[in-house]
């Protein structure tokens, strides 16, 4: 038993020791792949050290590249907006340009016009010239007449100056001429044209006078006032321009006539009532507005002979 006993424990000894070497290599072989692993470990904490290192490097990289990128953008920006500057620029230039050539034409114009000028006040400086030349003969020749003038006044006042008293008349000077104005019922009735014989006597004393009055042009006008032609005179005068007419036309012809004034010196003008002196809403007025006016001036005064407001 004992025997059997031995060899019982000399077989479980062998078997753990065949187990305990197939354990020890498998131990040397676990220590091996270990240690290759330790290694393959080492080698790949250094190849990821590396690779850190490389990517720290890739970022700095980046970064670097992301300051560029904006650095880029930024000048983008600012080279579109030296563009919209330029533009800007170039649109002002163009403007100018334009203005320059408008003002350029415009300069060409004025000289065009400034030569004009000059031609017209060259031209205007001779008219002046010439005019004044004749101003100066003309007041050379017309002083005779001037006096003359004066000497008519004076004798229309001195030999009329009871019909100026009394308001039937008026004698004035004005712009080198003479105005005499009749009120009408001293030369003519209501309505007509005839001169009556109180009108007759104070213009044959008009004519005596402008006889002697050489070198003279006379106008007559009539005036009335705005009432219309009585229906009973309407036959023969339709309206105030007839009536104004036909007495200043009588006494154009009394003068030619009875005061033998040349025929060539004078002129008959009707008025209506579009000459009033006065209001036409009042009776005096009125009266004041039916007259006859005889102008006079000198022949060579080349001026209209307007009736004097």
């Amino acid at each position: 038993m004992k025997n059997v006993a031995i060899i019982g424990l000399a077989v479980l000894l062998g078997a753990a020791i065949i187990s305990g070497l197939l354990l020890y290599g498998e131990y040397r072989d676990v220590k091996k792949e270990l240690v290759i692993s330790d290694n393959e470990l080492s080698s790949l904490n250094e190849k990821l050290a590396q690779l850190h290192k490389e990517v720290a490097k890739l970022n700095d990289q980046m970064r670097g590249k992301d300051q560029r990128l904006e650095e880029f953008e930024e000048a983008k920006h600012r080279i579109s907006q030296l563009e919209d500057v330029k533009t800007v620029k170039e649109q002002v230039i163009s403007q100018l340009e334009e203005k320059v050539r408008t003002l350029e034409g415009d300069l060409r114009a004025d000289k065009r016009a400034q030569e004009a000028i000059g031609k017209q006040l060259s031209a205007r400086d001779k008219m002046v010239a010439k005019l004044k030349g004749q101003l100066h003969e003309e007041k050379s020749l017309g002083q005779a007449e001037l006096d003359e003038l004066r000497s008519t006044y004076d004798s229309l006042v001195s030999e009329l100056k009871e019909q100026v008293k009394d308001k039937e008349m008026t004698i004035r000077e004005f712009e080198e001429r003479l105005a005499i104005s009749f009120v009408d019922r001293i030369l003519f009735d209501f309505g007509k044209a005839t001169i009556t014989s109180e009108g007759r006597g104070v213009l044959a004393k008009v004519g005596e006078i402008l006889k002697n009055a050489s070198g003279m042009k006379i106008r007559v006008v009539g005036h009335t006032d705005n009432v219309p032609i009585a229906r009973e005179f309407r036959g023969r005068y339709p309206s105030n321009w007839d009536l104004s007419s036909a007495r200043a036309a009588a006494v154009v012809r009394y003068l030619q006539k009875e005061g033998d004034l040349d025929p060539k010196d004078l002129e008959a003008v009707g008025r209506s009532f579009y000459e009033p002196v006065a209001t036409n809403d009042t009776e005096g007025g009125r009266a004041q507005n039916r007259r006859v006016e005889v102008i006079i001036a000198p022949k060579m005064k080349k001026r209209s002979m307007t009736t004097p407001s």
